[in-house]
């Protein structure tokens, strides 16, 4: 059960990336697993959003195991005779969410969470939360890289992996209340560039769609960031201020006639891989468990607490 905190809710945020959700993994083994941090609010997209599931029902140690068990690609994913919808079929993986996710257990849990997917008909992202039916068409939409795999089709409309319109991914979490968001990324935040030869239709989709990803990742955290600082010098202003100035304030304030009178600061802990951590279709074990490895020792370099100590 997530405990509150005196120092404000705390916010885990997945982002996309296939195989390197094996990296969130390695950072949530010592964040979760041994820091114990408690998380009121996880929300995510695509493979963020199947770690996060788990997460959220309170099952890290379960989902720690079932990366660990990944051999190969085809324990994931498999071939699609309709290949003219999608190169490859989700079949192997929605197995796997139907023997891990206790949706009882999830919507039980007073973890809230969020992720979202993208409407094709109406050409605008949807977030969802646990309580969205049917979670697991839902959660499979999220996940649906376009191309790749065929659009989850749910009441009628067509719907690909949420990274595709993640304009504000951390949006979520703060309407929620967070006041501090740890984010593990699949991908950097800045240096994209890679020795890679996109020689095929799927490496070119993908690359594209990561790119696409991380540009808007990279833009979400530089506004809060933005938003924090301009929140810092407004703090200064105020500490400055005469007695009426400050009355001044305080009023205008509380009647939020002030646009930063709305807004609150959000701390940040970013935990990113390098560059070449692991392909997203690598589900290859042995790199797999290195990408484990690597989110570890990134999140131990990060040098977090336990927010309870």
């Amino acid at each position: 059960m997530a405990e509150k905190s005196d120092k404000g809710k705390l916010a885990l945020f997945l982002s996309g990336g296939g195989a390197r959700g094996a990296f969130q993994v390695g950072a949530l083994k010592h964040l979760i697993g041994e820091l114990g941090r408690k998380y009121e609010i996880v929300t995510g997209f695509s493979v963020g959003a199947l770690n996060g599931s788990m997460v959220a029902q309170g099952d890290f140690n379960a989902l720690y195991e079932l990366w660990q068990g990944v051999d190969s690609p085809f324990d994931v994913i498999s071939g699609n005779f309709m290949f003219y919808k999608g190169l490859l079929s989700m079949k192997p993986l929605r197995k796997i969410i139907e023997d891990y996710l206790d949706i009882e257990k999830l919507r039980a849990s007073e973890i809230e969470f969020f992720f979202s997917a993208v409407d094709l008909q109406k050409g605008e992202s949807v977030v969802l939360n646990k309580h969205s039916e049917p979670l697991i068409d839902w959660l499979m939409a999220s996940s649906s890289i376009p191309g790749v795999f065929a659009p989850t089709e749910i009441d009628g409309r067509q719907f690909v992996d949420g990274g595709v319109l993640a304009t504000k991914p951390l949006s979520p979490a703060i309407k929620a209340g967070a006041e501090e968001i740890d984010i593990i990324l699949c991908a950097p935040l800045s240096d994209w560039s890679t020795q890679e030869k996109f020689d095929t239709i799927l490496k070119t989709s993908v690359r594209s769609i990561e790119l696409q990803q991380s540009e808007m990742i990279s833009a979400d955290i530089a506004n809060c960031e933005q938003i924090n600082q301009m929140l810092a010098k407004w703090r200064d202003v105020k500490g400055e201020a005469n007695f009426v100035e400050g009355f001044v304030f305080e009023r205008l304030e509380r009647k939020k006639k002030l646009p930063l009178g709305k807004m609150r600061h959000v701390k940040l802990n970013i935990i990113e891989p390098p560059s070449d951590v692991i392909s997203i279709f690598d589900f290859n074990g042995e790199k797999i468990k290195k990408a484990i490895d690597e989110g570890y020792k990134k999140a131990l370099d990060l040098g977090l607490e336990n927010r309870d100590i």
